[in-house]
C-alpha cells in the first residue's frame, strides 16, 4: 500500500510538471509552480528529486510509460504485424484526444534535448526503444510474408515520424483534418506500402 501511495504522490508531480513545462516552458518553469499544480509539498518534490532537471529526465521515462503504456506492454490483440501497427494508431489517436497536451510536451523535451547531453541521451534511447519495437512488428511480418523484404529501420523510422506528425494538430487546432483521420489514413499509406 505506501509503494502505491508513494508511486500515485510521484505521478501527480511528474503529470503536474508536464502540464506546466508545456504551458511555460522548461527555462520559466519553478519548483514552486509544480507545488502549486500538484497540491504536493516542496518537501515531498525535493523527495524524489533534487532538481529541476532530475525531475525533467525522469519526465521522459513517464511521458513514455504514463501516456503510452499499451505500446510498450507490446500486448496487441491483433496476431497479424498490420493489426498491431493499427492498434498503436489507434493508441496514439486516444491519447491525443484524451490528453493533447503529452504531445506539445514532446516539442519541450526535443528543445532541451537539442541543448543538454543528458535530456538527448534520454531522448534517444526513448526513440530507439520506439525504433525497435516498430522494427520488430515490420520483421514478424515479413518472416510471415505479411509484408515484402524492404528495408526494416526504414521503414520503422517512417512510422515512428508520421505518429509524431500528430503534433502538428496539438499546435494548430484549425484543420480541415483530424488528427485521428491523418493518423488512420498515414498508417493504412504505410501498411499498403509494406504489402506491395
Amino acid at each position: 500500500m505506501r509503494n502505491k501511495t508513494k508511486d500515485l504522490k510521484k505521478n501527480k508531480i511528474l503529470d503536474a510538471a508536464l502540464q506546466i513545462f508545456v504551458k511555460k516552458g522548461y527555462a520559466d518553469t519553478r519548483m514552486d509552480d509544480i507545488v502549486k499544480d500538484s497540491g504536493v509539498s516542496k518537501g515531498a518534490i525535493y523527495h524524489y528529486y533534487s532538481s529541476k532537471k532530475d525531475l525533467f529526465l525522469d519526465l521522459i521515462n513517464f511521458w513514455e510509460e504514463f501516456y503510452f503504456p499499451n505500446i510498450l506492454d507490446k500486448k496487441y490483440r491483433n496476431k497479424k504485424a498490420a493489426g498491431k501497427l493499427r492498434e498503436i494508431a489507434k493508441d496514439v489517436i486516444l491519447t491525443f484526444k484524451d490528453k493533447k497536451y503529452v504531445f506539445l510536451a514532446e516539442l519541450e523535451i526535443w528543445s532541451l534535448a537539442n541543448q543538454d547531453e543528458a535530456v538527448r541521451y534520454k531522448t534517444k534511447k526513448l526513440y530507439t526503444n520506439l525504433i525497435k519495437l516498430f522494427s520488430s512488428i515490420i520483421s514478424e511480418g515479413i518472416e510471415n510474408k505479411e509484408f515484402k523484404k524492404i528495408n526494416v529501420n526504414i521503414a520503422a523510422l517512417s512510422i515512428m515520424t508520421s505518429l509524431q506528425g500528430v503534433i502538428w494538430f496539438s499546435i494548430f487546432e484549425e484543420s480541415k483534418l483530424s488528427a485521428e483521420e491523418y493518423l488512420t489514413e498515414v498508417m493504412e499509406f504505410i501498411i499498403i506500402g509494406l504489402k506491395k
